[in-house]
């Protein structure tokens, strides 16, 4: 299975490589939210998938089509999420279509039907599990009783030798005590550990949640810090040195996280950004975006205009560059900056032994 998923991970390396080469767009990597509901209510949720009633589901059959048509599209990557990926009855049945195509199968869940869904989880390349801190802060975030059951899931993941990465998105309560207990954790279970930096966003229905979050710029930056010190201590972090540094330097308020060519001071040094180019979400309601900068404000829609359609015209509209750690972690991947590469090529080295 390791060796499966270093051949994939070399096959997409060889994709990117030769994208660049032809200057060819390509959606390399496809962000998928297969779901439209949720079994937590996580109160800082962009996606607001716990108040999707009525929403139209994708089908089974709908799925298993966009999962063929992204592999002949050029996808290597497709990260399966929600929602709660796992609530979908036909889950094993799209994660087998992923792997018959030979693509790298990802998931982003909450974890809490892990252990009810082993059979397919044990069939994906590599899991997320979502986990934002000690007990008091998750179960404030996202709900009570669900620590014990999340760290369960990454115990079991991280146990059968699925590459497991533990994600926590910190919040103006969040204490450094919560950064270091998570970084045990991903030591203790070999583990990868990020974080994400909690932000505003737009609703995606009338009344739905405006809030930001109010993490002061003081706040974010004592968290980027820490995350490097952390980091300088050997802690198994999954996103590279560089991208930390490169939002700590951040030149704006953290409360403007997108930012024009014109706005940027000229002696910022940020990666060129290559969503929309090689990167793609698409919502469970069809929309396709950038990345989730742009959320609720689609421009396209898979249902209403057609895949092919959708991955030719959706533009990032201007954004020049953003502070979001993960965005930027994948952009120097994506730019095939030696260093970033290295970081990534120790890891996946250290996941074959």
């Amino acid at each position: 299975m390791k060796l499966l998923l270093a051949r994939k991970r070399l096959k997409m390396l060889t994709g990117l490589f030769t994208a660049h080469l032809r200057y060819a767009r390509r959606p390399l990597n496809i962000y998928l939210a297969v779901t439209n509901r949720c079994n937590l209510k996580c109160y800082y949720c962009y996606g607001d998938y716990c108040n999707r009633d009525g929403w139209r589901e994708f089908t089974t059959e709908e799925l298993l089509q966009l999962i063929d048509d992204l592999g002949r599209a050029g996808t290597f990557l497709l990260q399966l999420q929600g929602g709660e990926p796992l609530l979908r009855d036909d889950i094993g049945e799209l994660v087998d279509r992923v792997n018959r195509r030979a693509m790298i199968c990802d998931m982003i869940t909450n974890g809490l039907l892990v252990e009810k869904k082993f059979d397919v989880v044990k069939k994906l390349d590599s899991i997320c599990v979502s986990l934002d801190g000690r007990r008091e802060i998750n179960d404030r975030n996202r709900g009570k009783g669900t620590f014990d059951r999340i760290v369960r899931a990454i115990e079991l993941t991280s146990g059968a030798g699925i590459p497991t990465r533990i994600n926590a998105v910190l919040t103006a309560e969040t204490e450094p005590e919560d950064l270091q207990f998570l970084a045990e954790l991903a030591r203790r279970t070999g583990s990868l550990l990020n974080f994400s930096l909690s932000f505003e966003y737009e609703p995606l229905r009338e009344g739905g949640p405006t809030h930001h979050l109010d993490v002061s710029d003081d706040q974010v930056r004592d968290f980027i810090r820490q995350i490097i010190r952390l980091q300088d201590e050997g802690f198994p972090l999954q996103f590279s040195e560089k991208s930390h540094r490169i939002a700590l330097d951040w030149p704006f308020s953290y409360q403007k996280r997108m930012a024009r060519p014109e706005e940027v001071p000229a002696g910022f040094r940020y990666p060129k950004c290559y969503h929309a180019d090689y990167v793609l979400f698409i919502d469970s309601d069809g929309s396709v975006y950038p990345c989730c900068n742009f959320w609720g404000k689609p421009r396209f829609n898979i249902r209403t205009d057609g895949l092919k359609a959708a991955l030719e015209g959706v533009s990032r509209e201007g954004c020049e560059a953003c502070y979001i750690l993960s965005y930027l972690d994948r952009n120097l991947v994506m730019g095939m900056k030696p260093g970033t590469l290295w970081h990534y090529a120790r890891k996946a080295l250290k996941e074959l032994k």
